[in-house]
């Protein structure tokens, strides 16, 4: 598992598990280990149907930089501090602090949101490798980010593509409070372009493959049978 990897998929920990500032890079398994999958293989997004991101000097790909240029003349200390806040956006960010689960969180709870995690993470890493877009700092000398560069391909978002699997997830288990989740996703996927990291195409993308993603995870019976379990551990 590459650095990238392993940042995603801590981020997506934090989300879900609201772990502290200070967490340890897990050590990156063997060369030769094979991935267990859980509930949704990362293999068919290797050749599923998936749009593009706009081609190098198309109409689109001029917009898109003007979107991130914009942005970049108008966005305040203030949006750049949001920005890098919501890049490591804890579970505490999603709830809003009205957590429903009893402290200490159940160790289900934990595990049900690593094995989403897991699969998630092989499907952004096979998604950034097909299309191996370059980020717009690496792609325009004028284009300079206020929060944390990555080094990792620009199409789809990562952040966005995560925060919208855990927005649909966390709504599965409330689903009263779904739109509120989804909100909460569209404002760490939207501070990345503000934050001059991604171009809003990355974003838009990153939001319909997080759906698309969900959707192959409510074809599967186990991840049902898990959300219903995990239902029963809400504090009442």
């Amino acid at each position: 598992m590459n650095l990238k990897r392993k940042n995603l998929l801590l981020f997506v920990l934090a989300l879900a598990l609201g772990a502290c500032a200070n967490r340890n890079i897990p050590a990156a398994p063997a060369a030769h280990a094979v991935r267990e999958i859980f509930y949704v293989s990362a293999e068919p997004f290797r050749s599923a149907d998936f749009p593009p991101p706009p081609a190098e000097n198309s109409v689109e790909q001029k917009a898109d930089i003007e979107a991130v240029l914009d942005w970049q003349a108008k966005r305040t200390a203030a949006d750049c501090a949001r920005s890098s806040a919501t890049a490591d956006a804890s579970y505490d960010f999603f709830w809003a602090g009205k957590n429903p689960f009893a402290e200490p969180r159940p160790p289900e709870v934990k595990a049900f949101f690593e094995r989403v995690a897991s699969d998630l993470d092989e499907a952004a890493n096979i998604m950034k490798n097909r299309y191996r877009r370059i980020r717009p700092y690496n792609a325009y000398p004028d284009a300079k980010p206020c929060i944390r560069k990555s080094g990792s391909f620009s199409y789809p978002s990562g952040h966005s593509l995560f925060a919208r699997v855990f927005a649909d997830v966390l709504g599965d288990i409330m689903p009263e409070r779904k739109d509120e989740f989804i909100r909460k996703a569209d404002e760490i996927a939207g501070d990345r372009v503000i934050g001059g990291v991604h171009y809003p195409s990355d974003i838009a993308a990153g939001k319909i493959f997080g759906d698309e993603f969900h959707t192959q995870l409510l074809k599967n019976p186990a991840y049902l049978q898990d959300i219903e379990k995990i239902k029963t551990l809400l504090v009442k």
